[in-house]
C-alpha cells in the first residue's frame, strides 16, 4: 500500500507522521482513520478549503485536480503551487509527502499570522495520544447516531457505579458544551468531559463481535482493578497524581 508522510506541524501533528493509505480513500479519509484530526469543515466536499495541503513529494503521481477543487484552491490561504485539497486526493498509487500550511483559512479569520491559537483551544481537542477509536467503534458509534436523529455525536464520561467505583457513561450529544474535549475520527465527533478525560487518556475505545454477543471495549490503561462482573472498575494512582 502507498505510504502518505505528513511533515511536522505545531498543532496538527507535532512529531509528523508515516501511515499506510487506503487507495479508495482521501488523503484526508486516511489521516483521520489515523487520529491525525484534519480540519474538514465542509464534511470533505470540496466546498472549503480547511483540508488544504502541499504536495511536497509525489506531486506528479497524483490525478488531475478537477475544476470545482481549483476554484476552492484560489480561496486557500498559502496557495502553492503542488497545492491540492486532501479530501480530493484519492486512488493514490505512489508514496506521498505533505504538509499543511501554518493557517489554514478558518484560522486566519480569528488569529494573525504569528499569534498561536489560545490554549483554551489547545485544552478543548483531543490529541493523538489521548484517545483513540477503532475502525469498528467508529462504524459502530455511526449506526448508534443515525438511529437517534439531531444527535451531532457522542459524549463519554465515567460515573460512580458498582462495587468497584466507577463506570463508563455514554450519550448521545445534542448540545455541545464547550468544556469538553473533542476530537473527530473518521466523520464521528466525539466529546469527552473534562473532568474525566484525565482518567481516560491513552484509553482505546473498540467494538468486539464474538458470535451473537457485541460490545463496544474500553482498553484503559489507567484501570488498575475490575469487579467480578465487568461493570466497573477502579484506577491506578497515577491519575490521581496528576490532579494533585
Amino acid at each position: 500500500m502507498p505510504k502518505i508522510t505528513l511533515l511536522p506541524h505545531p498543532e496538527i501533528c507535532p512529531e509528523g507522521a508515516v501511515v499506510e493509505a487506503d487507495p479508495s480513500k482521501s488523503v484526508c479519509e486516511n489521516l483521520l482513520d489515523n487520529n491525525i484530526f484534519v480540519e474538514h469543515a465542509c464534511e470533505m466536499s470540496c466546498a472549503c478549503t480547511t483540508c488544504h495541503v502541499v504536495v511536497t513529494e509525489g506531486f506528479d503521481t497524483l490525478e488531475e485536480s478537477s475544476d470545482d477543487e481549483e476554484d476552492m484552491l484560489d480561496k486557500a490561504w498559502g496557495l502553492e503551487q503542488r497545492s491540492r485539497l486532501s479530501c480530493q486526493l484519492r486512488n493514490l498509487t505512489n508514496d506521498i509527502t505533505i504538509e499543511f500550511p501554518r493557517y489554514t483559512i478558518n484560522m486566519v479569520s480569528e488569529i494573525h499570522p504569528g499569534q498561536e491559537r489560545t490554549v483554551e483551544n489547545k485544552q478543548n481537542s483531543l490529541q493523538r495520544d489521548d484517545f483513540i477509536v477503532s475502525g469498528s467503534a467508529v462504524n459502530h458509534l455511526s449506526k448508534m447516531i443515525e438511529s437517534n436523529p439531531g444527535s451531532c455525536g457522542i459524549r463519554i464520561s465515567l460515573k460512580d457505579s458498582g462495587c468497584s467505583g466507577f463506570a463508563y457513561d455514554l450519550n448521545y450529544v445534542k448540545e455541545k458544551d464547550p468544556s469538553d474535549y473533542h476530537g473527530n475520527f473518521s466523520g464521528i465527533n466525539v466529546y469527552i468531559k473534562d473532568t474525566s478525560l484525565i482518567f481516560l487518556r491513552g484509553t482505546e475505545l473498540d467494538f468486539i463481535q464474538d458470535g451473537v454477543n457485541q460490545n463496544l471495549v474500553f482498553k484503559n490503561p489507567n484501570v488498575e482493578n475490575e469487579c467480578g462482573c465487568g461493570e466497573s472498575f477502579t484506577f491506578s494512582n497515577k491519575p490521581y497524581a496528576e490532579l494533585k
